[in-house]
């Protein structure tokens, strides 16, 4: 069974009743089985929060690391499981084990929840896939309980433009997991940015696919233009087009990117799309729900 995970958090209202009436209305669609949960966040900052909204709903979720990896290293450049520098990699490794005991925490006081961790192949540009491999292997070492580690592809280096993440080449990183025994997640947006089109995206879940290695695809867009969600080429989860107009995420390259994983059964599917700050909970659940019919609808 493939399993259909929502980023909520680029989403939720800003305030603590709007995200309690948000999470209520998600998990009430009845095809939302999991979240994309991003670490610190409210999972480190307010577990007290967090926990009821996920607890004996979404059972079947993911932790991202995104989030505090690309703080580290904007203010580490040589932060990342895949660095040269030593204490840029001790300083990667001493936060995945932090992610690690707040699972555990999690599991303990809710019950499983998280299916899934994923972890990024950092620092920008000068991340060396044989040092990841290594700390991903010390890192699989450790006891994760019934989550499982997940390799998440994000826009590649480059030598034609200044990415924003700029991690390892997809090959490099299919080439670890299969080493490790791993799995890989794929992200429509950070493909499209990586490339700076939308051909990527397809491409990408054709190899991954093929690999067998891919575990999961999440769909967010991109665009060239600048938006309200953010400056051009960012990774700023626009919605599908037919929410934002400058999105390069239609529903027809929607259907490209899951037309081209084939007969593949992943365990998980999403959506993540940020929203107009004023939007109505009716309205954000809508613009998520439109990614869903796009992908579901084709699969």
């Amino acid at each position: 069974m493939t399993n259909f995970v929502v980023g909520a958090y680029a989403a939720q209202p800003a305030d603590l009743p709007g995200q309690t009436e948000f999470y209520a209305a998600l998990a009430d669609t009845g095809w939302v089985d999991g979240l994309e949960v991003p670490f610190p966040g409210q999972l480190l900052e307010q577990p007290d929060i967090l926990t009821p909204l996920l607890k004996d709903r979404f059972t079947h979720s993911v932790l991202t690391a995104i989030p505090g990896t690309m703080v580290s290293v904007w203010d580490n450049p040589n932060f990342g499981l895949g660095s040269p520098d030593a204490d840029g990699r001790k300083a990667a490794l001493d936060f995945t084990a932090k992610i690690r005991n707040r699972i555990e925490q999690m599991h303990t006081s809710a019950g499983h929840v998280f299916d899934w961790v994923a972890l990024h192949s950092a620092p920008t540009s000068i991340a060396v896939p044989a040092i990841f491999r290594d700390s991903l292997a010390e890192v699989a070492s450790w006891d994760w309980g019934d989550t499982k580690i997940v390799i998440e592809h994000c826009d590649e280096r480059s030598t034609t433009h200044t990415p924003e993440k700029g991690f390892l080449l997809l090959e490099e990183e299919l080439a670890v997991a299969n080493e490790l025994g791993l799995h890989v997640s794929l992200n429509w947006g950070r493909s499209a940015v990586g490339s700076r089109g939308d051909v990527a995206p397809a491409e990408h879940a054709r190899i991954a696919a093929e690999s067998g290695l891919l575990a999961g695809m999440l769909f967010s867009g991109a665009s060239p233009e600048e938006t309200i969600y953010g400056p051009v080429w960012i990774d700023g989860h626009l919605p599908l087009s037919t929410d934002e107009p400058a999105s390069l995420m239609t529903p027809d390259k929607v259907a490209e990117s899951v037309a081209a994983l084939g007969d593949v059964e992943l365990a998980y599917l999403g959506a993540k799309c940020c929203v107009p700050k004023d939007a109505s909970i009716e309205q954000r659940i809508a613009m998520i729900g439109n990614i869903h019919q796009a992908v579901c609808g084709n699969r």
